[in-house]
């Protein structure tokens, strides 16, 4: 694939983000949104510094790394940009933002956050402060700015700015699909070395290296699970010794572009693996392959959510894991210890991105209903959303032991689930541009 056009793309999405957020400033009656890229924390009573995250929201107008630099956009007349560029011997300063990004805003580069907020108090803001919005992580920064409590995200314009980020512009979908390239490369190293047998270990590291990314700059803390660590949901290790016996091999990574996530997820099986669990895994990847056809405009996620969980019941009764028929079984629920999650969730700036339990720019939540509390999403799709489907099916003894004694003990195969809860789980999980 040919590099995409940054310059035009980023120019034609931060035309549409400035318009929304100035849509969103119109419904409050706020004469200027200021965007904090985040404040360096420490760790309680020590002097090392917390693994640095910026304010999302400000990543979206401006993709540039470090702290404390200052995004101002006024109702009228351009967005602003103030980057702070400490001259500093302990830390490699933050470089330039790319040229495509400084062509398109106007830029000031100062030294400390100090002169970044007097800068932004004698300009924009100086004229008008007590009607300015701030989003950020730093109450400090806003009351340093002249801004009243009450101008520090307020519900209303951070739901309108949370529900817009859940329609991608092209440059996001575009940084979105570099991230899934950047990850596919790390997935292709960890399923050579699965051949091989490699350590959790080994496999991260093949993983780190073929994606081009040190552990600090992945979205999230890669999931490497041999056998029974593939049915913790977000298992953290990484054990240096060989897998024994090494027969199911789950892996759960993505990269990142542009501050923008890929989110995927693989399982593999290797020679010995139980004939059952390897009926189960080819039965999860025709059900994902048929839920990302089924993904459309207009559909609810909740029942992409409900076709998920109705596939996996089904398969479980196929493979006589249940031994009732799909149909009671759905009405049981008895596939909850199986599949514990939600079928995804929004994916762009964050892993989880905002906005998936909105009813829309204004009004009251959606949560998820009671029988899938669970879920991170009841948004109904719409072109241009990028959602996680990731369909899961695991042998996990916590929750299956509160099923071996009461009504519903009889439903279950006991002896086949014990001799699958050492192949850990499935999940099977790509990114979708609806």
């Amino acid at each position: 694939m040919s590099e995409p056009d940054w310059k035009a793309l980023y120019a034609e999405h931060l035309a549409q983000i400035s318009a929304d957020a100035r849509a969103a400033l119109g419904a409050c009656d706020a004469a200027g949104l200021v965007i904090h890229a985040g404040s360096q924390r420490l760790y309680h009573a020590d002097d090392q510094e917390v693994p640095f995250r910026q304010v999302p929201h400000f990543t979206r107008f401006a993709p540039l790394e470090g702290a404390e630099h200052l995004l101002l956009l006024p109702r009228e007349g351009s967005p602003r940009l103030i980057q702070v560029v400490p001259e500093d011997f302990w830390h490699e300063p933050p470089g330039p933002p790319p040229t495509w990004v400084s062509d398109a805003l106007e830029l000031e580069v100062v030294a400390t956050p100090k002169i970044a907020r007097e800068r932004a108090a004698r300009g924009a803001l100086g004229r008008d402060p007590e009607r300015w919005a701030y989003v950020g992580n730093d109450l400090q920064t806003a009351a340093a700015l002249g801004l009243p409590a009450s101008a520090v995200e307020p519900a209303a314009l951070l739901q309108r700015l949370d529900w817009d980020r859940g329609v991608k512009t092209r440059y996001e979908v575009a940084s979105i699909r570099e991230a899934c390239l950047r990850a596919a490369l790390g997935h292709d190293a960890v399923r050579e070395g699965v051949t091989r047998g490699q350590s959790e270990h080994l496999l991260h590291l093949a993983y780190l290296e073929a994606s081009g990314q040190l552990g600090r700059e992945c979205p999230y803390e890669t999931i490497i699970a041999w056998d029974r660590h593939a049915a913790t949901l977000h298992y953290p290790h990484k054990q240096r010794q060989e897998p024994r016996p090494g027969r199911t091999l789950l892996i759960d990574a993505g990269a990142t572009c542009h501050g923008y996530a890929s989110d995927i997820t693989r399982t593999y099986l290797r020679p010995g693996s139980h004939p059952v669990f390897h009926e189960a895994l080819l039965g999860m990847v025709q059900l994902q392959n048929t839920l990302v056809d089924t993904v459309q405009p207009g559909l609810p996620y909740l029942v992409l959510h409900e076709a998920a969980f109705r596939g996996v019941t089904e398969l479980l009764c196929v493979l006589g894991v249940l031994k009732v028929g799909a149909e009671e079984a759905f009405e049981r629920r008895l596939a909850f210890p199986f599949f514990p999650h939600g079928l995804g969730h929004h994916l762009g700036l964050q892993v989880h991105d905002v906005g998936g339990k909105l009813s829309g720019p204004t009004g009251p939540p959606s949560p998820p209903p009671a029988e899938f509390p669970w879920l991170r999403t009841t948004r109904q799709l719409e072109a241009g959303h990028v959602v996680t489907i990731e369909p899961g099916l695991y042998f996990i003894p916590l929750l299956l032991n509160g099923y071996r004694e009461g009504a519903d003990a009889a439903a279950f195969d006991w002896e086949l689930i014990d001799a699958l809860i050492p192949s850990g789980g499935i999940r099977i999980e790509d990114d979708v541009l609806v």
